[in-house]
């Protein structure tokens, strides 16, 4: 077998998507993590975006198409994209605009967190961050790359933000996640075809959905050189504008 059948790349597509979302509306109501009845047969729809904005902004209007909304947290320590960068910022007030939620994306390696104060301490920081660029309130977080400790953190709410990982989804709703650009526990069409479960908790990483079916790596570095040919272009246009000379050998 390949890894392309291994795998499910063709599951990963924006016209496959607009199918996974059009399914789940079928069984499940769309609810958000601070707003959700136990006795419903509720799905909390989880973007963690590491890589690209453009990508969760196309799934965001996939999503406002359909009439749902979702979550996407946001990475303040991402090395792939820059918040304070105009078009991020920008794609991200598009994504609210569409009448979803902007959660923290939070990322424990950068401060070395192991206790609950340092933990708490920085999450109030980023929180504050992301509300005053955006203009909006925070209300939920998720954990980026988690660690033997950060796996330990399973209470409701630290600094006010409820937590995607609190012992209550963990043990009271499914999981599906999209990690590393493969399916883990379940393949989501199968899990949404089954529709057996009372709720649901999807995690997807946006930069997996493209257009046609290509590996994970694939993904990747396409997102990498279309991010290092703009900002090439970036510096040319600047040197145009200020009318100097592109020096080189």
């Amino acid at each position: 077998m390949d890894n392309a059948t291994r795998y499910h790349f063709s599951d990963f597509t924006l016209s496959e998507y607009d199918l996974l979302i059009k399914k789940a509306k079928e069984d499940y109501i769309f609810r958000s993590f601070h707003d959700f009845g136990k006795d419903e047969r509720f799905i909390l729809w989880r973007h963690d975006v590491d890589f690209s904005m453009h990508a969760a902004r196309n799934l965001a209007q996939i999503e406002h198409q359909n009439g749902v909304k979702s979550t996407f947290f946001i990475l303040p320590h991402s090395e792939y994209y820059n918040l304070f960068e105009k078009e991020i910022t920008d794609l991200v007030k598009e994504i609210i605009a569409l009448g979803h939620e902007i959660g923290l994306h939070f990322d424990s390696h950068y401060y070395g967190i192991n206790n609950e104060k340092d933990l708490n301490k920085y999450l109030l920081q980023e929180k504050r961050w992301l509300e005053e660029i955006f203009k909006i309130d925070i209300k939920v977080f998720s954990f980026h790359v988690t660690t033997p400790f950060t796996m330990t953190c399973e209470a409701w709410t630290y600094a006010g933000l409820i937590n995607t990982y609190a012992s209550y989804f963990k043990e009271n709703v499914e999981y599906c996640s999209d990690s590393h650009g493969r399916w883990r526990f379940k393949r989501l069409k199968e899990l949404l075809a089954e529709a057996s479960a009372p709720c649901l908790h999807i995690l997807t990483h946006p930069e997996w959905w493209q257009q046609e079916p290509m590996s994970p790596w694939q993904k990747i570095d396409r997102c990498v050189s279309l991010r290092a040919e703009k900002n090439r272009e970036f510096y040319k246009a600047a040197l145009v504008k200020l009318n100097t000379p592109n020096i080189d050998w």
